[in-house]
Parts: C-alpha cells; sequence; structure tokens
C-alpha cells in the first residue's frame, strides 16, 4: 500500500475513531470517570458540569471525526494529483483544528457552569 493510500486510511480510520467515541458522550452514556471525555478537575468534581461539558465534547467529536473523513477522502480522491506532503498538511491541519475546537468549546462550556 502506497503512500497515497496509506496516509488518507489512516486518517479516515481516526476520524472514524472519533466519531464511535464521541457518541457515548454526546448521548450522556459515559459516567465520570479518569479515562474517557473531558476530565478537568471541574468536570470530575461535579457530575452535573461533566455531563453538560462531555454532550458538546461528544457533538464535537463527532462532527471534528466526520470531517476528518471527508479530507481523508478527497485526500483520497486526489491520490497521486498531490504533492505528499501537501498531502499530510491537509490530513493534520484538519485534525489539529478539530481537537483545538474540541478543547475551546468545552472549555467555553466548562467556564458557563
Amino acid at each position: 500500500m502506497g503512500e497515497s493510500v496509506g496516509l488518507p486510511l489512516l486518517f479516515a480510520a481516526a476520524g472514524l475513531l472519533f466519531v464511535a467515541l464521541g457518541v457515548p458522550l454526546r448521548r450522556g452514556r459515559v459516567r465520570p470517570n479518569f479515562w474517557y471525555g473531558c476530565r478537568t478537575h471541574k468536570t470530575l468534581s461535579d457530575e452535573r458540569v461533566w455531563y453538560a461539558v462531555n454532550r458538546v465534547t461528544g457533538r464535537d467529536m463527532i462532527v471534528g471525526g466526520a470531517c476528518i473523513f471527508a479530507a481523508a477522502l478527497v485526500v483520497l480522491a486526489a491520490g497521486r494529483d498531490m504533492n505528499p506532503t501537501a498531502r499530510a498538511l491537509v490530513l493534520l491541519l484538519v485534525m489539529a483544528l478539530s481537537v483545538v475546537w474540541m478543547a475551546v468549546d468545552s472549555r467555553k462550556v466548562s467556564s458557563r457552569m
């Protein structure tokens, strides 16, 4: 499997993983814990805050994962027409922006509570 296929497939899998991990958070199915979810002192000290913040985090993970997956499909479709460095940068940029958005949005909701 060449780099023109392998890297987009890896990012597509990461996007799907983001979606899969975001669904239980969005549905409020993840109880406060030290391993999974938006874990801060504030969210771990109050269940109401935990569920509110993690519902937003879950939504953002689903949207971010979908964006990562879509970007991977676009890069995969572009295939050999794209410079390998450009492929990697596009995918990393979409993933980084998704993660930053999740952190900022979660922080915003947490600070309101």
